[in-house]
């Protein structure tokens, strides 16, 4: 088992340092990737993140229990206000 998992790990390190070292590609790959269309890429990669956000606080915000209302009696009580009769 251990060994399965060290070979895995040794053969994914050899392949990404053999990829990422091709000193005539990576030009070619970083002008692909920075092309014009780069920030419609990335927003459309953004996109499920901020639409789960947005559906995740409404349900924060609509479940949260919001305290009932102090009466102005018990408020002026509370706060020493309160006026003798």
């Amino acid at each position: 088992m251990k060994r399965g998992i060290l070979t895995g790990f040794t053969t994914g390190l050899l392949m990404a340092t053999a990829a990422s070292a091709c000193p005539t590609c990576r030009p070619d790959v970083v002008a692909t990737i920075l092309d014009e269309h780069f920030w419609g890429r990335l927003s459309l990669t953004a996109l499920p993140f901020l639409i789960l956000v947005i559906v995740l606080g409404a349900r924060f915000f609509v479940a949260r229990e919001i305290p009932p209302p102090v009466p102005v009696k018990q408020r002026a009580r509370k706060q020493g206000r309160e006026r003798s009769r």
